[in-house]
């Protein structure tokens, strides 16, 4: 073996030479910073009902997490070339959440800060997950009405 291949066996055993793979944390609910080290072209989210990934600008990538979970993220240059990987790894919120458990062994879960409010997260008790969940989803479709409503005048 030449001294070439061997100083490229021993890069390739150090991953230098090309994107590790490495944990990316995000709490639920939360968004989190990427920096690339270059010029982003396209962005993969293993599993999109985790977490959703979006490119502000070429290098720059926001991630939010959606539920607790593990997937995986790639970014892609121009020339398909991976860029960045990750597992991506969703946690739930630690601090300032209470569970509450209510004549049931499945809790109902808040943050509080500074004033309590549920947060539905999954292993929450079934009933009240769906009925404070919905709550969430129809909150949030008033608000994207209220947002395009035409608010011209009468």
């Amino acid at each position: 073996m030449g001294f070439r291949t061997f100083c490229i066996a021993i890069v390739m055993a150090l991953g230098l030479g090309a994107a590790q793979a490495r944990d990316f944390v995000v709490t639920a609910d939360q968004a989190g910073l990427i920096r690339l080290p270059g010029d982003a072209a396209g962005v993969i989210v293993g599993n999109p009902g985790i977490a959703d990934a979006m490119l502000y600008d070429s290098r720059t990538l926001f991630v939010t997490g959606k539920v607790f979970g593990r997937t995986n993220l790639i970014v892609l240059d121009g020339a398909g070339r991976v860029l960045y990987t990750s597992d991506l790894v969703v946690s739930q919120p630690d601090s300032g959440t209470v569970q509450v458990f209510r004549n049931s062994d499945r809790p109902e879960t808040y943050v509080c800060a500074p004033t309590c409010q549920a947060i539905p997260q999954i292993g929450d008790e079934m009933s009240w997950f769906d009925e404070v969940d919905q709550q969430r989803i129809s909150a949030r479709a008033g608000a994207r009405d209220g947002a395009t409503a035409d608010v011209g005048p009468n």
